[in-house]
């Protein structure tokens, strides 16, 4: 099974599975992720984010220069990437964009979507306010999941889908 962190969970449960029934078989979990999510002592890189941030540092690289010889443009890049925002601070290393969110700062310093926002226009106005009509934001995919009144509806929603998912298993045992 190649993945990140829920497939080599999956993985674990698969291989419990068939060690409760007596089936001689291995699970094989390769870790794979853009998010940069799995930390171990024995793993130096999972396979993707090496290649992802690679690709994408040199596409940001692209747009940070067409934006600067056209002096007009501002490109807003969503990186992938659920929950923390690795990939992100990778290429913003990479690239020096204007503006980089990290989805954990703003968690921490329980900004809300209209914060989030007013800091992107506050980095405009600046650079605008300079002569400089032109720039990059790179946002991690997960931001919204690190925004307190997204991240508690996401959590309602999947009790819900949990809560189907429970109740459809134990009609079909039934």
């Amino acid at each position: 099974m190649i993945g990140a962190t829920h497939t080599i969970s999956d993985a674990c449960s698969l291989s419990n599975h068939f060690l409760s029934k007596g089936i001689d078989t291995r699970v094989i979990a390769v870790p794979a992720t853009v998010s940069g999510n799995i930390r171990h002592n024995f793993i130096s890189t999972s396979i993707g984010f090496d290649t992802a941030s690679k690709v994408y540092s040199q596409l940001i690289g692209n747009m940070l220069s067409d934006s600067a010889s056209a002096i007009k443009y501002w490109y807003f890049i969503r990186l992938m990437g659920r929950d923390p925002s690795h990939l992100a601070l990778e290429c913003a290393m990479q690239t020096h964009p204007n503006l980089v969110i990290i989805s954990e700062e703003s968690s921490s310093r329980g900004e809300t979507l209209i914060d989030i926002v007013n800091r992107i226009c506050d980095v405009i106005v600046e650079r605008s306010n300079t002569g400089k009509n032109y720039g990059c934001v790179l946002i991690p995919e997960g931001l919204l999941n690190h925004v307190a009144a997204y991240k508690n509806l996401i959590q309602e929603i999947n009790q819900l889908f949990s809560a189907c998912i429970n109740r459809k298993e134990a009609k079909a045992l039934s």
